[in-house]
């Protein structure tokens, strides 16, 4: 093996790692060069340079690394046949580098001399003496390679099927020979076509085409470009679509990337999504996306006011524009998300528009009403995209209905690995493909369950009644071409046996100060049961299954809202998962966004009566639970909580706590009580002050929500606001006005309670051993509720109610419940016979009657 002298660190690369990164490139089917069968293989040295995954990589480089790590012997071996494979079988052929080495013979322009015969030009890439004879077993070596991606497909792995050319008279070397595509001179010719065209003209399929079969270029382009650039324009013509693995439009891709590095034209292929989130919608979480297939996921993420700051060359011209005009029109996608491209929204669609004070949308008519986001940004309510035509021509997106190429991809869903998704009920990918295609779905082998295809092109949805797993075939099929990919379920997710520390740009929300705490005597938990059951089971693997450093809370509220029984149940179900330990929410220091991120598992000892497990438990780790407690000699049941939308918790009768607490390596942990001074006393000083913030709603006594100040009709002695930055670059906080000192709290909780509180309106009543809840939102402390669950054994969160509304509510004994409202004081009621409030009375009086209640009738409307 040669070396090289001025090689970087970064690409001496061992032979098994060029093996890897040269299949996972080329053949397989969710790489970069897609699912479309592999008709040719572009081993030029810049598509070689592309395959490391380095940024800017010089071609020559590259092509020098890819020679360095062979040695002349090990060629001669498996080019001449006498080296077969070991394995036929194995996770990596092991020969592939050598086939693509085959390819490069015809690529590439450098260390080959001006010699057309393949044996010379190999033998002078490889720097031997005269012609390199030893080939008579490359055609052999192709077949090889059929047969190993043949049998990878037959087990439903995600491989590309290899169709290899006619070799003609060239019975030892001819597949190398004519599947290479495009060799150094198409490219050549190509690039210098490409490089007086503009970047508009090179990224249309259509506007190239039409500029490319022009007679002025007849002489300059060879004839292998020639012969695919008309089987491109017969696909066109055809409306054919899944175009993006056609050989002539990836290497268009490949010459365009390059030029546009040489340039600095940015980014193009781009798309900008946006998720609203927060309680009341008004946090814009932005995605910025670059779909040329090389990067899995966004080249950045932030908040409006963050995206303002990025440079020219950073971001896509268009979107560039259309900041400096202050206007940006987002489409509605499948998922809860909105999309911006540089293209019109089609007709019939639903759009938002996301406008700057002071923007040209100010003088367009349109009908909606707007909402606040951040700074002087707003946004509108939904709109019909007809009657923005006029806008976006002004902004200079383009028309819709261009040409757009589309290859088979999955969206949605929750990925557990590479190609990999959870096959859980309502938590499947979406499959996407073009309006011209007819979809397929079939087992592979492995697979098990039923799983259907629902929908009409382009976005099918897969459905399941019970989880599948295994390997599954999705074919699209368009006309004459059909395009395949596999996909692969889990019904369960990985153990999650590692949880990161808190990263030092997050920090935890608090909602009491908490002073010391005692020992908790823990009550003897009621009967259980001996399984989760679906639904929840569905939606908690799911949660489970997100990212390890935790779910932003955009993307967890996009993936749980569908299979929520209400729009803003969702809310209430998170909160009950971070008072069962499951969850906790982080926030950022820097804006206004949360993470969700898993708690880790722990052990509490009830003595007599068993140990219970908390944390974050999928169902992997249940049923290790459940094993590890056979294996001494206990069961695991499974206690319920205030309602069937509660997590329930894990309880391991007749075993040693210490014991189990080793076997599983989970910490045993103490029931504790937080002694908390009463409220006002124990909720935390909050530095922040409402100086240069904006009121952005008042809370609503009457329907339990906040609401714009301008909608804002109630005239009550205590006032609850909520301030925003006008940038929008910190948290909300919340100020509670009159009876009193004005209070500032940073959590919505504390605010809610402490205004409940001074109104003397509570929030909560104490019936039947519960609190439930008399408003639309709001909670008890954190602290306070954890401390509840760990008493009950009983994990608190929404309570269904008969008239298809729903409550919140906290498992409390008597002891409990005087402690809770010893603690929070009016924003509770305990006592029975204590006078009422007349609007608590209301409230009360319309559950008895079964009428719905006024904050419900504003949810619903």
């Amino acid at each position: 093996m040669s070396s090289l002298p001025d090689e970087p660190a970064t690409l001496r690369l061992s032979p098994a790692e060029w093996e890897k990164i040269l299949v996972e490139h080329y053949l397989r089917s969710d790489g970069p060069s897609g699912s479309t069968p592999l008709t040719f293989v572009d081993a030029t040295p810049a598509e070689i340079a592309t395959a490391t995954g380095l940024e800017n990589l010089d071609e020559d480089l590259a092509q020098r690394a890819f020679l360095a790590h062979f040695s002349r012997g090990a060629v001669r071996s498996w080019l001449s046949g006498s080296l077969i494979p070991s394995m036929r079988d194995a996770p990596l052929p092991g020969y592939f580098r050598y086939l693509v080495l085959t390819a490069l013979v015809s690529a590439t322009d450098t260390g080959v001399g001006a010699s057309h015969n393949f044996r010379i030009r190999l033998g002078q890439l490889l720097k031997a003496e005269g012609q390199f004879n030893s080939v008579s077993g490359v055609n052999a070596l192709w077949e090889e390679l059929c047969g190993w991606c043949d049998r990878k497909r037959a087990a439903g792995e995600p491989y590309r099927k290899v169709l290899l050319p006619n070799y003609g008279n060239a019975n030892l070397i001819g597949y190398a020979v004519r599947i290479a595509f495009p060799s150094w001179r198409d490219r050549s010719a190509l690039t210098q076509i490409m490089r007086r065209l503009s970047p508009a003209t090179r990224r249309s399929p259509e506007r190239l085409v039409q500029e490319l079969t022009r007679g002025r270029y007849a002489h300059e382009l060879s004839d292998a470009v020639s012969l695919a650039l008309s089987d491109f324009q017969s696909a066109l013509r055809a409306r054919r679509r899944m175009l993006l693995g056609h050989r002539f439009w990836r290497l268009v891709q490949s010459i365009d990337a390059r030029l546009a590095g040489e340039r600095g034209e940015g980014r193009e292929c781009w798309r900008l999504e946006v998720r609203f989130n927060g309680y009341e919608q008004d946090i814009a979480r932005l995605a910025l996306y670059c779909d040329d297939g090389r990067v899995d996921g966004p080249v950045w993420e932030g908040a409006l006011h963050e995206l303002e700051t990025l440079s020219r060359e950073v971001l896509p011209k268009p979107l560039f524009a259309a900041l400096q005009h202050g206007v940006l029109v987002f489409t509605e996608m499948p998922g809860i998300v909105w999309r911006l491209n540089e293209e019109s929204p089609p007709e019939g669609a639903s759009v938002v528009v996301v406008a700057r004070d002071g923007s040209i949308a100010d003088r367009w008519p349109l009908n909606t009403e707007w909402r606040a986001l951040e700074g002087h940004w707003r946004r509108s309510a939904r709109v019909d995209a007809t009657a923005l035509t006029d806008l976006c021509s002004r902004l200079g997106m383009e028309p819709a209905g261009r040409v757009h190429l589309v290859d088979l991809t999955f969206d949605g869903g929750v990925k557990t690995g590479r190609s990999t998704w959870l096959g859980r009920p309502g938590f499947l990918p979406r499959v996407m493909a073009s309006s011209m295609s007819a979809l397929n779905i079939e087992p592979s082998q492995g697979a098990a369950g039923n799983l259907k295809v629902e929908g009409q092109p382009p976005c099918w949805d897969l459905f399941t009644k019970m989880p599948v797993s295994g390997r599954w075939r999705v074919k699209a099929q368009e006309r004459d071409s059909e395009t395949e990919k596999v996909i692969c379920f889990e019904p369960v997710a990985p153990e999650r046996w590692e949880f990161p520390e808190l990263p030092s740009r997050l920090e935890l929300e608090r909602d009491v100060i908490v002073e010391d705490s005692s020992a908790e005597t823990a009550l003897v938990p009621k009967a259980g049961d001996n399984a989760f059951r679906p639904p929840l089971d569905d939606i908690l693997e799911a949660i489970y299954a997100g990212p390890p450093g935790g779910w932003s809370e955009a993307d967890l509220i996009s993936v749980l809202r569908p299979a929520m029984p209400h729009d803003y149940f969702v809310w209430d179900f998170l909160r009950g998962l971070a008072e069962a330990d499951w969850l906790e929410a982080v926030v950022l220091r820097s804006w206004r966004a949360r993470f969700w991120r898993l708690r880790p598992p722990c052990l509490r000892d009830l003595g007599s009566a068993g140990v219970v497990a908390a944390g974050a438990l999928g169902a992997l780790a249940r049923r290790r639970l459940e094993d590890t407690a056979v294996s001494l000699g206990g069961e695991v049941e499974y206690l319920p909580g205030v309602s069937s939308w509660c997590v329930s918790l894990p309880l391991v009768r007749n075993v040693d706590a210490q014991e189990l607490a080793k076997e599983t390596n989970w910490p045993l942990r103490g029931a504790l009580r937080p002694l908390l001074p009463p409220a006002p006393q124990c909720w935390p000083v909050e530095p922040r002050s409402g100086a240069g913030r904006l009121v952005a709603g008042l809370w609503s006594f009457e329907t339990g929500i906040f609401v714009p100040p301008e909608r804002h009709r109630s005239v009550q002695p205590v006032r609850l606001e909520r301030l925003v930055r006008e940038r929008g670059d910190d948290r909300d906080v919340y100020r509670v006005a009159g009876e009193g000192d004005d209070f500032v709290a940073s959590t919505r909780t504390v605010a809610i309670l402490e205004a409940h509180r001074r109104l003397r309106v509570p929030l909560f009543e104490w019936s039947d051993e519960k609190f439930s809840r008399a408003a639309r939102s709001g909670y008890f402390p954190l602290e306070i509720a954890r401390a509840l669950v760990v008493r009950a054994s009983c994990t608190s969160g929404p309570l269904p109610l008969a008239d298809g509304t729903w409550s919140y509510a906290y498992p409390a004994d008597d002891e409990t419940s005087a402690w809770v409202g010893r603690t929070l004081g009016y924003a509770v009621r305990v006592d029975r016979e204590a006078p009422r409030h007349d609007l608590l009375d209301r409230i009360i009086e319309a559950r008895r009657s079964g009428r719905r209640f006024k904050w419900y009738e504003s949810m619903h409307s």
